[in-house]
C-alpha cells in the first residue's frame, strides 16, 4: 500500500495541498527498510524474499516524489532487470502480470532513452530499461492479446482491473495524467 499512499500525495501535492515532508521520509525508511540483500522489496519486513511486482512498485514510489538518483533506486533497477527483463515481451504472462507492469511501465517511461545508462553508466546496452526497448516488447505484445471488445481478460483479477492496468500503460506516451508527465 505504500506506493497508492504516497502517489496519492503526490497528487495531493500536485493539487495544492501541503505534503510534510516527514510523511515521504517515513515511507522511504520503510522501502529501505523493506529491502532485501539481493535488492528486492519484501511484502512483509523480516519476511521472505524481495519480489520484482514490489521492487517496480518501490522504484515507482521513489520516482513520483522526485528521486531518480537515489541509490536504493539503482539497487532495485538492477535487481528487476535481473529478474523481470522485458525479453518475454510480454508473452511470458505470470502472475500479477497486470499489476507488475503497471508499476514498470511507469518506470521504463520515467527513464526515458537514457535514464537507465545514466543511473547505471557501468551497464552492459543489452540490459538497459528504455521507453522505446519496453514500448516494442511488452506494451506492443499487451496490444495483441486485446478481445474483440476493446478488453483484457489476461488476469484471474478480471477484466475490468486488467483493462484499467493495460489502458494506463498505453496511455503513457501521451502523459494524459500530471502524475505520469516526465
Amino acid at each position: 500500500m505504500t506506493i497508492v499512499q504516497v502517489q496519492s500525495l503526490r497528487a495531493a501535492r500536485n493539487a495544492g495541498i501541503v505534503v510534510p515532508k516527514e510523511i515521504i521520509d517515513r515511507a522511504y525508511k520503510y522501502l529501505r527498510e523493506a529491502t532485501d540483500p539481493q535488492g528486492g522489496v519484501v511484502y512483509r519486513l523480516g519476511m521472505g524474499s524481495g519480489r520484482p511486482p514490489l521492487t517496480a512498485q518501490a522504484i515507482a514510489c521513489l520516482f513520483s516524489v522526485g528521486q531518480y538518483q537515489d541509490p536504493l533506486v539503482k539497487k532495485w533497477l538492477v535487481f528487476c532487470q535481473r529478474n523481470l527483463g522485458i525479453e518475454a515481451g510480454g508473452a511470458g504472462r505470470f502472475g500479477h502480470f497486470e499489476y507488475t507492469h503497471y508499476y514498470y511501465a511507469q518506470v521504463a517511461y520515467m527513464l526515458g532513452e537514457d535514464g537507465y545508462a545514466r543511473l547505471l553508466p557501468a551497464s552492459r546496452e543489452s540490459e538497459r530499461l528504455t521507453w522505446s526497448k519496453y514500448k516494442t516488447t511488452v506494451a506492443d505484445g499487451i496490444l495483441t492479446s486485446q478481445s474483440p471488445d476493446g478488453s483484457w481478460s489476461t488476469g484471474f483479477i478480471g477484466n475490468i482491473y486488467s483493462t484499467c492496468c493495460f489502458l494506463t500503460i498505453l496511455q503513457l506516451d501521451r502523459a494524459a495524467l500530471p502524475i505520469y508527465q516526465r
